[in-house]
């Protein structure tokens, strides 16, 4: 086998897109930004029209694929692309899914099965959630303007991962030479409660952040609020209530063994971003 020459990056100006473009760029390997705004260095893609797929794939040979943000199937707009894209030459394909959601699961379970039948080399991504999550979104919103952060996560500890880590993983995948041809957890080096999460911001913002415990149902209200689809809202705030299990407090050495790095802890990121916080 041969590594790949040409990476189309999907959902290449988010946060882990970006990452992986970054690690791409230090490996000296080609790539495409793809993204719904075009630019100097993005071409078009949306994943709902496929006029924009072609272009896209133009001789490329691998694929980062991140799913259409807010939509709760994507299926129908994946699965499409990733039969044109084999067609058009592309061999690998490397999924962002999500450590709470197994093959055949809903929603990137579903494309995680798509891969794994008729992908020629592939891999499958399924962090832990994202320290960004509290610089960014909901939750970095909401710490910035209410000095709080929600959750149904009850006193669960969660192996918080940083997408930078996620997005040297993801370009090692798509430029190693041999495919992984499987699902890995990552996580970040240890795992968190929301109430130790907070203490950490709080010492770094030099202001208290609290962490209100809700029900799922409170938590999807707010994601609705925050201005995300009533079905996707209920989508994520199950996910995070499954959280509540403990389930996720699990922590894996897969960053280290796939990039060769080990990955940031949260006291490290909290420092590093303490000044959006202030």
């Amino acid at each position: 086998m041969t590594s790949p020459s040409h990476i189309l990056v999907t959902g290449g100006t988010g946060k882990t897109g970006r990452a992986v473009a970054a690690a791409l760029a230090r490996r000296g390997i080609r790539y495409r930004i793809a993204a719904r705004t075009p630019s100097r260095t993005a071409v078009q893609f949306d994943w709902m029209d496929r006029n924009t797929h072609h272009e896209a794939l133009a001789g490329v040979d691998a694929a980062y694929l991140v799913a259409p943000v807010g939509v709760l199937d994507p299926v129908p707009a994946m699965s499409g692309f990733i039969s044109q894209a084999i067609d058009s030459g592309v061999r690998r394909f490397v999924l962002l899914s999500s450590s709470a959601i197994p093959i055949d699961g809903p929603a990137m379970g579903q494309i995680h099965r798509i891969l794994a039948e008729t992908a020629p080399e592939w891999a499958v991504l399924q962090p832990s959630w994202f320290m960004q999550n509290f610089t960014e979104g909901h939750h970095g919103d909401t710490i910035r303007k209410e000095s709080r952060i929600f959750s149904a996560t009850g006193d669960a500890a969660v192996a918080f991962i940083d997408a930078a880590d996620i997005g040297e993983v993801g370009a090692a995948c798509l430029a190693r030479e041999t495919a992984l041809n499987n699902g890995i957890v990552l996580t970040g080096p240890s795992s968190l409660t929301y109430d130790e999460v907070a203490d950490l911001i709080s010492a770094h913002a030099g202001r208290e952040i609290s962490h209100v415990k809700l029900e799922p149902a409170e938590l999807a209200r707010r994601f609705t609020a925050f201005g995300l689809d009533a079905d996707y809202a209920e989508f994520l705030a199950r996910l995070d209530a499954l959280l509540a299990s403990g389930n996720e407090a699990r922590t894996t050495n897969a960053v280290k063994e796939l990039s060769g790095r080990a990955p940031r802890s949260f006291a490290d990121f909290a420092a590093d971003h303490a000044n959006i916080w202030k």
